[in-house]
């Protein structure tokens, strides 16, 4: 988003919470990173934090079961300092921490939260969320069939609802997945897979080696790539080495530039529970690399089972028979290589404007 903006219109600071992120250096120079600590300084501030910690491990430990974004801040929102001055609009980027900040700890003329992941499945609260939300001008979802179940499922949102799909630029995926890579561990003949994300639950990545497992019973020939790190590796590790897949399934860990590994795919394969939006599955559909995803209901937004790509169940066995045809149906993958060819991604033409359209209401 921030690279296409118009700043002859704008002056936009930008607050991040964790610092040192890979991307940040993409910045636009006109963007103003502020410093900002969230929990002030000084001896009483120190003690407070300290008190509100305890709070916080007792409600992890003992309270009753809650997202860990709403936990720590029900725990810590008393010793949060406010932002400094003042905003004619300001923006919560994602769900969670960024938007209770928003809704209690920033002074703007107009507020607008961004919903980027399936809140119903990602274990909020929305009864207790709704009071942050209630303070916000605009509610904006990444994906059409994200806002129609927010609209469905917290009605009380509906008025707000405003999508803008997460952007891509077809032109920065192509250039990027030209750069040369050298760690990609696939033989001749072999049926190679690549899966993108955070190695974290909801992407399902255990799911995806125990699909591997019956690839390999089966004989298939193959070699499966995760590129992405997260506290689901130690897992994932031990379930490849009980499973004996070593030679056949790779963590690669996080790569600034996945796009290379995704070119080089023969197939590109999502085992998400739940997506708000496909990022990587729409990077892959640029690449014209066949997807195999699994049956969550925004996936739906994205592909056409069978026309530009395959949806399996949230099984094993159903990945492994989607990868498996449309390994070995070469009219089916031609098909669908065929179609991915044709579709047009607009969003970073699109989006934009909707962006400066909401900002200007």
């Amino acid at each position: 988003m921030l690279p296409l903006l118009d700043y002859s219109r704008l002056d936009v600071d930008l607050l991040i919470f964790n610092r040192g992120g890979v991307f940040e250096k993409y910045l636009p120079p006109q963007v103003h990173i502020i410093g900002h600590n969230l929990y002030g300084s000084g001896l009483i501030n120190r003690i407070n934090r300290f008190i509100h910690q305890i709070v916080f491990s007792c409600r992890i430990r003992y309270g009753k079961k809650r997202h860990g974004a709403e936990t720590h801040w029900r725990a810590m929102h008393e010793v949060v300092d406010r932002l400094k001055g003042e905003y004619d609009a300001a923006i919560a980027y994602q769900q969670g921490l960024p938007t209770f900040f928003l809704a209690t700890k920033v002074d703007a003329e107009k507020k607008i939260a961004w919903i980027n992941a399936d809140v119903f499945e990602a274990g909020y609260d929305m009864n207790y969320c709704k009071q942050f939300y209630d303070k916000m001008d605009n509610v904006v979802a990444v994906s059409e069939k994200l806002s129609e179940k927010l609209g469905r499922k917290a009605p009380w949102l509906k008025d707000k609802l405003y999508c803008i799909y997460d952007i891509i630029n077809p032109d920065i995926v192509h250039r990027l997945a030209q750069e040369a890579v050298n760690d990609m561990p696939v033989e001749k003949g072999d049926l190679s897979i690549v899966t993108v994300g955070r190695l974290t639950r909801p992407k399902n990545h255990l799911l995806a080696v125990d699909t591997a497992k019956i690839l390999k019973d089966r004989a298939v020939a193959f070699k499966w790539i995760f590129v992405g790190e997260g506290e689901m590796r130690p897992s994932i590790e031990e379930r490849i080495e009980e499973v004996g897949l070593e030679q056949s399934v790779f963590l690669l860990g996080l790569k600034e530039n996945p796009y290379p590994y995704m070119a080089k795919a023969d197939i590109y394969v999502q085992t998400s529970t739940f997506e708000g939006f496909g990022m990587t599955i729409a990077e892959a559909k640029i690449l014209s690399r066949p997807v195999v995803s699994t049956n969550f209901d925004i996936v739906h937004d994205q592909i056409k089972d069978r026309q530009n790509g395959m949806i399996a169940e949230m099984t094993p066995e159903s990945v492994a028979d989607c990868i498996i045809e449309l390994h070995r149906d070469k009219d089916l993958r031609n098909r669908i290589i065929g179609n991915l060819g044709k579709e047009v991604n607009s969003t970073s033409a699109t989006e934009p404007a909707k962006f400066m359209r909401l900002i200007d209401a």
